[in-house]
């Protein structure tokens, strides 16, 4: 039975040597009886009657049966040769069992990477899947985000508009209200100055007329001593008549006032000099003659801005500042749940056999218990509210991406002058000369601003528009003292002495010849140089002989220059296109005389324009009756700034059109078709038919498109234009 037994463990142990490599040592031990059984120390067996054998020698015996083992052994350590083959035996059997372990190793490390490929393609696909549903969710957002500002930004346009038509809508009605206003001061104003003159007036009167009726009741004449009394007690200083005569933008010139003798007048005939010189030795007549304005370009800068081009997603600042805190409170909730453990611990240690020490450390546990609860939930709720703010602050921020454009600016000099006539007479001389009284204001003006700029509000704050240069080239010039006037008038040149009374009476008349002060045409810069605008002070080779162009004149606006024609005495019409827009007109006579001029009257659908005007010309007389296609028409005008030409054609027909406007909804005009040359320059002028005029030129057709084929406004649709309100 304990054979047995012996031999059930050697197999166990040989099992466990070939199957798993449980056993690693070199050495094995032989008893009498042929039993072998491993040995786990060092080299010693149980008994000295116990061979020691090596595991080459354990492979060799193995396999052989208990009672041959002992005598075998022995043969194997006297026989080297048996011993080498053994060893050789064993080493390939060693080899084939390496392999084989090998091969198995091969296999488990084969499944084991199949299995970790399997479960990295797994996790790659998971990721993958969580990668395009991450996009897909930032796309959604992107996209959201961009329908979003989209609409935000149309809301703002649409209130931007709105808002920009409400402030413009109140401007307009506060300049009505402060228009209205100073028009009603202004004519209370001149009530009073009116009433005060005319009582002044009545007390001279009176005066005057008592120191007569006192020489007529003593049967005397007065003497020159007398008068001289008279004069002396009724001027004193210098009196100032005030000619209020009706002129074009009469309301823009400067309010005179002051503490000296002022009296206003509508017109001023003979007899009343006479009365005046009679009484005054100090005379100064003030006659508002015309108002103009000017604008000049002096400079122009290229300026640069941004704008926004796009938007971009960048990382947001802030989410690396929220983890940081975020970490550090789950460190501090980490360090405050170990403290409220440690309390409790503390707390509920009672030793009920220890003593008050015992009960002190409880109590002392509990204070650090509830210490620690208390901390414990603050840094609960701080990492409660990190976590909160994490969850709810964007991983990325729209950034807007700027991109440059350019605008211009514009150095404009703008100049407004009132100009007057000056008649004065002093101790039996008359004397005249002319003044001007001006203010001028430069303006920046930009050109190009763009809506979308990031500073576009300032730079609309910071620059002028065209629309504030004309108000303010049509305002009011600032009222004057009779102080400063004086000064004006004593610096504004020398005065040249008239030869005779008469010659002073004709000044005050109609006949007075233009001064120099015309000179200044209004002038707005412009970029490129129109031929329209082709100079009208160099001489012609000719003087026209023809009376008709008495009747035309030269109309000159801010962007070219067209012509006109005078309807009555100072009233000209001319084309609107040619003045549309023009925040001054000029025009100018046949014999160079100058003056300004306002429109009182339009009408788009015959594109025809009327204009008031300080000067004064021969108007025209219209065609009355019928036209007959082949008669011989003449174009009055200034073709491409050929003053005052004339070119002669035919009537090939009448028919009705479309204005220049073409304004469907409105019946069309009657126009005059004729083959006579009309130009740019001939807008505006007149078509005889002999010395009558029978239309209003207004345009030709360009070569490349039709020859010969121009048009005048027939003259019916003029005077329906002339008598219609």
């Amino acid at each position: 039975m304990l054979k047995i037994f012996k031999h059930l463990i050697v197999i166990f142990f040989v099992l466990i040597f070939f199957s798993n490599k449980a056993i690693s040592k070199e050495n094995f031990c032989l008893d009498k009886e042929g039993f072998i059984y491993p040995i786990f120390e060092e080299t010693k067996c149980n008994s000295d009657s116990e061979e020691l054998i090596t595991k080459s020698e354990f492979l060799y015996l193995i396999e052989l049966g208990d009672n041959l083992r002992l005598a075998k052994l022995e043969d194997l350590r006297k026989n080297p040769e048996i011993q080498k083959k053994v060893q050789q035996e064993n080493s390939i059997e060693s080899e084939v069992n390496k392999k084989k372990e090998l091969t198995s190793a091969e296999k488990r490390k084969l499944a084991l990477q199949q299995k970790k490929i399997a479960r990295l393609a797994k996790e790659l696909e998971k990721k993958e899947k969580l990668k395009i549903a991450k996009e897909k969710r930032l796309l959604d957002q992107k996209k959201k985000r961009a329908e979003l500002k989209q609409q935000s930004e149309a809301r703002k346009k649409e209130a931007d508009r709105k808002k920009q038509e409400r402030i413009a809508k109140k401007r307009k009605e506060q300049q009505d209200r402060k228009l209205k206003a100073e028009l009603k001061k202004r004519e209370a104003k001149e009530r009073k100055q009116k009433l005060i003159s005319e009582n002044k007036k009545k007390s001279e009167e009176k005066k005057i007329a008592k120191v007569q009726k006192k020489a007529q009741s003593k049967n005397t004449t007065i003497s020159q001593s007398e008068k001289r009394n008279i004069e002396r007690s009724i001027n004193e200083n210098l009196k100032i008549i005030y000619v209020n005569n009706s002129i074009v933008n009469h309301n823009l010139f400067p309010k005179i006032n002051g503490d000296i003798e002022f009296v206003e007048k509508t017109n001023i005939n003979k007899d009343y000099l006479d009365k005046l010189i009679e009484f005054n030795n100090n005379i100064l007549v003030l006659i508002p003659r015309d108002f103009e304005t000017s604008s000049v370009k002096t400079s122009e800068n290229r300026m640069m801005s941004k704008i926004v081009i796009g938007i971009d997603q960048v990382p947001n600042p802030e989410i690396n500042r929220i983890e940081a805190e975020l970490r550090r409170a789950e460190q501090d909730y980490l360090i405050a749940e170990r403290n409220f453990q440690r309390g409790t611990n503390a707390a509920t240690n009672y030793n009920p056999y220890g003593g008050w020490s015992s009960v002190i450390n409880q109590w002392a546990g509990l204070a650090e218990q509830a210490q620690a609860g208390k901390a414990r939930k603050n840094a609960r709720q701080r990492l409660e509210s990190w976590s909160a703010k994490l969850s709810s602050t964007p991983m990325y921020l729209e950034k807007e991406r700027l991109g440059n454009y350019n605008y211009d600016v514009l150095v404009m000099k703008s100049e407004k002058i009132s100009s007057y006539d000056i008649l004065r007479y002093n101790q039996g001389n008359f004397y005249k000369k002319d003044l001007k009284i001006n203010e001028t204001k430069n303006f920046n003006v930009a050109y190009g601003l763009n809506p979308q700029d990031k500073n576009y509000k300032k730079l609309v704050a910071k620059y002028s528009t065209e629309e504030q240069v004309a108000v303010w080239s049509n305002e009011k010039l600032k009222d004057l003292s009779t102080n400063v006037l004086k000064t004006k008038i004593q610096t504004g040149g020398d005065f040249q002495k008239l030869e005779s009374k008469k010659i002073a009476y004709k000044f005050l008349g109609q006949e007075v010849k233009g001064s120099s002060f015309w000179s200044n045409i209004f002038n707005f810069g412009s970029k490129k140089k129109n031929e329209q605008t082709a100079s009208l002070s160099s001489k012609s080779s000719f003087e026209s002989k023809d009376d008709r162009f008495k009747s035309v004149v030269v109309v000159k606006t801010s962007s070219g220059m067209g012509s006109g024609f005078f309807v009555n005495k100072d009233e000209i019409i001319t084309n609107y296109h040619v003045v549309e827009g023009s925040m001054s007109i000029s025009i100018i006579d046949k014999n160079r005389k100058k003056s300004s001029a306002v429109i009182i009257k339009k009408d788009l659908k015959r594109d025809l324009a009327l204009l008031k005007t300080n000067m004064s010309g021969v108007p025209v007389k219209f065609h009355s009756g019928s036209l007959k296609q082949g008669e011989m028409v003449e174009a009055l005008g200034h073709p491409k700034g050929r003053k005052f030409s004339l070119t002669k054609g035919w009537i090939s027909a009448i028919r009705k059109e479309n204005s220049t406007y073409s304004i469907s909804s409105l019946p069309d005009v009657l126009f005059i078709q004729t083959d006579a040359a009309i130009n740019p320059g001939n807008s505006g002028g007149p078509l005889f038919f002999e010395d009558k005029v029978v239309g209003v030129n207004t345009q030709g057709l360009h070569k490349d498109k039709s020859e010969g084929m121009n048009f005048a406004v027939h003259f019916s649709e003029v005077k329906k234009f002339l008598t219609e309100k």
